[in-house]
């Protein structure tokens, strides 16, 4: 394994909201009703009409048994389950806090689980801040094939590895901050000014490496903006956010513009959410902002009562805190006079929310799944609040791929012989937008896949006596 960073996981690291799985053994077992089809079609109407159904339904069709491969194999504990925005049902699955009150990040978790299991394999080898700058190309007649890489390391050598067959597994281009040779700035310009969620390492690498050797690219253009990147009091203006979990509104989180007021279904897709706090939350009177500093943009708070809180879990709320992403208050005057809005506002807003819960009829914005009530009972509970701007998170396009994995060629469309892909270097599978909690699940569907044809990659050249 190449890794272009000192250590593994890049953005998997950090995820948080969850892993999609649906009709799975804990679904079943806490009695939520699911079905593979329902997840299909919200994933296809996520997309806008431009996902790719056959990696669609590839998905959805392993979504329980990519689960059930996590927990049984390596014990992860995914018994969190929340409805996110976009989903029918709640079928998004993430770890709960320790005993002693720790947040368990599902993101780390997973990688963090892998990566140690693999460390115990003889036979695997890690090369940490190495980068890929080359496909190594084999030519018969007309015919390419990809048999290796070229890396630097941070010393400045460059190594060629031959292999039966590469994966790519690096990630999209939501990182690379704009820069003016960047895919950013060449596929949606209009983007490249905002903050963004991504770490400065994903800057599209193995797109460009798939399009040297041929490779066919899809939907480069569509690029997600996620709806709550966190707004740090100690630094508003940080190019890079610190996401907040779309899980906090999954628990019950919602959203008021500067003036106390809800404007959004908070379980929305993501896309309609981002575009509501960009038309909702931009003026000089409906920004949300904090009392010492002068906010731009569109930004909005998100509020959650003792309840959401409790359902979200206090050990990632505590992290948050510590971080000066979120903070804390004890009742609803104290919550009005920390958002700087009227009192009266803030309760008749709050209890309309709550109206439309117990009605069990959808609100003015669409809404239907309330998670929690949006006021406490009691007068002295706690209320969490933060500050969120829309934030760049997540690439849709990348490599055109098929659903055995293999990075198929521009020309031809045929699979490149010893060339697979996985997560978010590949496109087609997520069309327009992605659904919430499907990242983490598109990397163990088609990660596994493209190790099983790795492999047997490999061990068509050894019998083929080419190895």
């Amino acid at each position: 394994m190449v890794e272009k960073e000192p250590r593994t996981g890049g953005n998997s690291a950090k995820a948080s909201s969850g892993i999609n799985g649906a009709w799975t053994d804990t679904q079943k077992a806490q009695g939520i009703t699911d079905s593979v089809g329902d997840f299909e079609q919200d994933t296809l109407k996520s997309g806008r009409g431009l996902s790719n159904s056959t990696l669609v339904e590839r998905l959805a069709q392993q979504s329980a048994q990519s689960v059930a491969w996590l927990q049984s194999h390596f014990s992860l504990d995914l018994d969190v389950i929340s409805q996110l925005g976009g989903h029918s049902a709640p079928r998004t699955h993430r770890r709960p806090d320790t005993a002693d009150g720790r947040p368990q990040p599902v993101g780390w978790g997973i990688v963090s689980t892998l990566t140690a299991r693999l460390s115990e394999q003889p036979r695997f080898r890690l090369v940490g801040e190495a980068q890929v700058i080359e496909l190594v190309q084999e030519y018969t007649g007309a015919h390419v094939s990809v048999r290796g890489v070229v890396y630097k390391t941070a010393d400045g050598k460059h190594h060629e590895l031959r292999a039966s067959a590469v994966v790519l597994a690096t990630g999209g281009f939501a990182g690379d901050g704009g820069a003016a040779d960047g895919l950013l700035r060449k596929h949606a310009p209009h983007l490249a000014q905002l903050p963004a969620t991504n770490g400065k390492f994903a800057t599209g690498d193995g797109i460009k490496l798939g399009m040297a050797v041929g490779a066919g690219v899809v939907g480069l253009e569509h690029v997600q903006v996620h709806p709550t990147g966190f707004v740090s009091r100690a630094d508003p203006s940080a190019r890079t956010k610190f996401l907040a979990a779309e899980a906090l509104r999954g628990a019950g989180g919602i959203l008021l513009n500067g003036r106390g007021e809800r404007f959004v279904n908070e379980l929305d897709t993501r896309d309609n959410v981002t575009a509501a706090i960009s038309s909702a939350c931009s003026s000089a009177d409906t920004r949300a902002g904090f009392p010492d500093t002068d906010a731009t943009g569109a930004t909005a708070f998100l509020v959650l009562s003792q309840a959401a809180a409790d359902a979200f879990g206090h050990g990632a709320l505590g992290f948050y805190e510590k971080m000066h992403l979120m903070d804390r208050v004890n009742g609803l005057p104290e919550l009005a006079a920390a958002l700087r809005v009227p009192l009266a506002t803030l309760t008749k807003t709050l209890s309309a929310h709550d109206d439309a819960r117990s009605s069990g009829s959808a609100d003015k914005f669409g809404k239907h799944v309330f998670p929690q009530p949006a006021l406490n009972a009691d007068q002295k509970g706690l209320y969490f609040w933060a500050v969120i701007t829309p934030s760049i998170h997540y690439t849709m396009g990348g490599l055109r791929f098929d659903d055995k994995a293999r990075v198929l060629h521009a020309d031809s469309s045929l699979p490149i012989p010893g060339l697979f892909a996985a997560g978010e270097v590949t496109g087609g599978l997520h069309g327009a937008n992605r659904l919430a909690g499907n990242s983490l699940l598109e990397c163990v569907v088609f990660g596994r896949e493209a190790g099983r044809q790795a492999a047997l990659a490999a061990l068509k050249t050894i019998k083929d006596g080419k190895l």
